[in-house]
Formats: structure tokens, C-alpha cells, sequence
């Protein structure tokens, strides 16, 4: 076998391998902790202002709440009249797995299999995706306005990318919203195009049922909006709290280029990588080594309590009997017009408090 025939078996086997991905973490790791100044960053820990910290951690919430509502009102404005405090419940649990397991979708796949079974599997992916894009879309908006302010220092090829990300969420959302009448024009005696679009249909149901109700695509995108630039204020708060004010705009401009960390295959969610990419951004924008050491630790730090209250959500439940009279109780009937398949699987699989 040819050279490059093997390295094209043994390479996606090998960045699949556990093992590797535990090693390249562990290697990002140390090369972060290697590069910044731990011993500054402990220094300003030590004076860290107690008011702006909790300033900090009470924007943080919010974010979180603008979180659940982002996801929380596709869900509820097309049918499925779920209260809030269970799909708050479900999404703290869900951030729990994400900061336990190394993968960053571990959250959104516990949320789409246990909820799925009350709506309907489609539905529920649907609003996933649709609170995503609603996030993504407000970060890209942030990120723009930051990228105007911040001329000076952002070039411009990372303003033009800038650009061209939110031209991209805005094309997404277009496409998606119109996806449904172009599934249905779809010709059977084209089979494959024809099961994937038979596949596909639940989810373009559900961006159709959006685009029909534009109020909740509003609030959504809004909630998504207003969500980040909450976790960007927490992020200058903390800062002050550290005793230098640090821009909301540096973060707007940085937290969305330290993402692409996340695709990287030999690491576990991009962790090290990510902090480190934090770190330089932040140190080219003039920020001190024990600063942006510093800053960029909370950016992971920031959202372990409230993992934490979706560990101890998940022990209480698992502590109490099931009620499912009170879980039906929270549960309006879906209208079996726009989601056929969601009312199959409810009779399937009936809820539990799981």
C-alpha cells in the first residue's frame, strides 16, 4: 500500500484515539502553563476586589439565564409549554456534563435525548441549533462593533473576518428558515435527496414554524445577543475586580478567535490551547503577562459554579421518587400538524423524572 494511502487510514484513527487527544491535552496544558506568569497572576488573586468579583459572577448568571431563554423560547413559542424552572434545571445539568466530559456538545446531547422524549427528538435538536445560532449571530455582532473600536490594533484581514462571520450567521439563518418549502419541492424518483429530506424534515418543520412566528425568532436572537454581552462585562469586571479596567471590546474581539481552539483534533475541547490563545490575544492588546494570565483562567473559571449547581440538580433528582403526573402537568400538547412525529414518541416513551 502506498505511503500516503496508509497515512490516510492511520491519521484519522490516530486523532480518534483517547489517547492521543488525553496526550495533546495534557501537552497543551503544560505549554500554557510554561508560557504565562502564574506567580503574577497569584499576586493580583491575592488583592482581587471582593464587590467587582461578585459583580462579576452576578453578570456571569445572568448570561447564564439569557442562555436557557435564547433556547428556552424556540422551544416553548412553537407548541411545547415546558416551564422554566425544568428546562433551566435540564440546561445547568447540561453544562455539568460539558465541564466533566472533554467534548463541547456533551451538554446539548444530554438536553436533546432526555427532553427529546417529551417533545419529540426533532423539535428539541431544532431549538438546540436555533439557540446556537441565536448565540453565535450575537457573538459575531459583538465582535463587529468590538473590531470598529478597536481599529487601531485589529488589522484588517481579522476585521474583514470579522465581517465575514456575520454576513455567514446571517446567510445561515436565512437558509435555515427557508430550508422546508425547498425540502418539499424535493422529487421522489430522486431517492437519496428524497431520504434525506425525509430525514432532514422534522428539523425544517420547526425553522418553518420560526419563520412564522417572528416574535420568538426575535427574542431569541435578542436573548442570544444580550446573553454575550453579559459575559463580556462579567469579563471587564473581573478585571477591574483585578484592579486594571480591561475593555469589554478586547474580550468581544478575542473570546471569539480563541474558539477556533475547540476544532483543534489532538485536544480535548481545545483545552490548553484556548487559554493559551486567550493569553497571547490578551498580551497583544498591551494587557500585563499576569493579567492576562489571570483572565484568561476565569474565562474557564467563570462558569464552574454553575456546573456545579447542575451536579447538585442531578443528585437531588436522582434522591427523589418519580413524579411523572407533575412532568405531564408541565407539558401543553403539541399541535400534531407541525410535529406528526413528536406525538408517536410520546406515546412511545412516556416522561420520567430521570
Amino acid at each position: 500500500m502506498p505511503v500516503p494511502a496508509r497515512l490516510a487510514r492511520v491519521c484519522p484513527k490516530l486523532l480518534g484515539s483517547p489517547w492521543v487527544r488525553l496526550g495533546g491535552t495534557g501537552l497543551g496544558v503544560l505549554l500554557f502553563l510554561h508560557a504565562v506568569d502564574l506567580g503574577a497572576a497569584a499576586r493580583l488573586m491575592s488583592h482581587v476586589s471582593p464587590w467587582w468579583t461578585l459583580l462579576a459572577i452576578g453578570l456571569a448568571a445572568l448570561s447564564v439565564i439569557a442562555s436557557v431563554l435564547e433556547w428556552g423560547v424556540l422551544l416553548r413559542g412553537t407548541g411545547h409549554g415546558l416551564d422554566w424552572p425544568f428546562l433551566g434545571s435540564w440546561y445547568l445539568k447540561g453544562l455539568f456534563v460539558s465541564q466533566v466530559l472533554p467534548a463541547g456538545v456533551g451538554g446539548d446531547a444530554l438536553r436533546a435525548l432526555r427532553i427529546g422524549r417529551i417533545t419529540g427528538h426533532g423539535p428539541m435538536v431544532a431549538s438546540l441549533i436555533g439557540g446556537r445560532m441565536a448565540g453565535t449571530l450575537g457573538m459575531a455582532l459583538w465582535a463587529l462593533a468590538a473590531a470598529v473600536l478597536l481599529r487601531d490594533i485589529v488589522h484588517v484581514p481579522v476585521f474583514a473576518g470579522f465581517i465575514a462571520f456575520a454576513a455567514f450567521m446571517v446567510v445561515a439563518w436565512v437558509l435555515a428558515l427557508l430550508a422546508e418549502p425547498v425540502r418539499r419541492r424535493i422529487p421522489e424518483h430522486r431517492c437519496l435527496f428524497h431520504r434525506i429530506g425525509r430525514f432532514l424534515g422534522p428539523f425544517t418543520r420547526t425553522f418553518e414554524s420560526y419563520r412564522n412566528r417572528p416574535q420568538i425568532l426575535a427574542q431569541s436572537i435578542v436573548a442570544g445577543a444580550v446573553g454575550w454581552g453579559l459575559n463580556l462585562f462579567s469579563m471587564e469586571a473581573f478585571a477591574i475586580a483585578l484592579g486594571r479596567n480591561v475593555s469589554w471590546s478586547v474580550f468581544a474581539v478575542a473570546l471569539p478567535i480563541s474558539l477556533f481552539a475547540t476544532f483543534v483534533p489532538i485536544s480535548a475541547n481545545g483545552l490548553g490551547v484556548r487559554e493559551g490563545m486567550i493569553f497571547a490575544l490578551l498580551v497583544n492588546a498591551h494587557v500585563s503577562p499576569g493579567m492576562a494570565t489571570a483572565l484568561s483562567l476565569f474565562v474557564d473559571l467563570q462558569m464552574i459554579p454553575f456546573a456545579v449547581l447542575g451536579g447538585l440538580a442531578f443528585l437531588v433528582e436522582h434522591r427523589l421518587p418519580p413524579r411523572p403526573a407533575r412532568l405531564m402537568g408541565r407539558l401543553d400538547l403539541v399541535p400534531i400538524g407541525v410535529y406528526p412525529e413528536a406525538a408517536g414518541r410520546r406515546n412511545r416513551s412516556r416522561p420520567t423524572n430521570e
